[in-house]
C-alpha cells in the first residue's frame, strides 16, 4: 500500500468547493484529467453513488462514494482501473477554513498492480499522482470560483 497527500488553499468558501465535489457524476465538466464521466448508479450523491471516468490520456476508473460529510469530507473508493498501474485505492477530500478561504486536502491510499514491478514503480507513481492531484486541486479551485 502506498499513500500521498497534497493540499491547496483556495480563496473561495467551503460550500462552493463542496458544491463542485458533490456533483459526483460530472467531474469531467471541470477536471482536465477526466475526459468523460457518468453515473453508474441510481444514486448521484452520498454513500453508494458510483461513477465511471475516462482519464486523459488513457485509462478508466470505476469509483464509489464511501464517505459523505457535506462541506467537510468526501471519501471515494477506486474499485477498479484499466490501463493504469493502480489496482484499488481510496481518496479522501477534506475541507477546512472559514469565510472565503478553504483549505482542501487530498489523502490518497492505493495498491499497485503487477506485483514486484508495481512496487518498484511506486516512487515514480507517487510523483505522478502528486502532480495529478495538484492539477485536480487547481481545476477544483477554478470551478468553485466560477460557481
Amino acid at each position: 500500500m502506498r499513500s500521498i497527500n497534497v493540499e491547496r488553499s483556495m480563496p473561495v468558501s467551503r460550500s462552493a468547493v463542496w458544491a463542485v465535489l458533490a456533483d459526483f457524476p460530472n467531474i469531467a465538466q471541470w477536471n482536465t484529467g477526466v475526459t468523460k464521466s457518468f453515473s453508474t448508479s441510481e444514486e448521484i450523491e452520498g454513500p453508494g453513488a458510483t461513477r465511471h471516468c475516462d482519464l486523459a490520456p488513457t485509462g478508466t476508473l470505476e469509483e464509489t462514494v464511501v464517505g459523505w460529510e457535506p462541506n467537510d469530507k468526501l471519501v471515494v473508493r477506486i474499485d477498479s482501473t484499466t490501463r493504469l498501474p493502480i489496482q484499488t485505492g481510496e481518496v479522501t477530500f477534506s475541507l477546512s477554513g472559514e469565510g472565503d478561504q478553504t483549505t482542501t486536502g487530498v489523502d490518497y491510499v492505493y495498491h499497485t498492480k503487477w506485483g514486484m514491478l508495481g512496487r518498484l514503480m511506486g516512487p515514480m507513481l507517487d510523483n505522478q499522482l502528486r502532480r495529478g492531484f495538484n492539477g485536480f486541486l487547481a481545476d477544483l479551485e477554478k470551478a468553485a470560483l466560477s460557481g
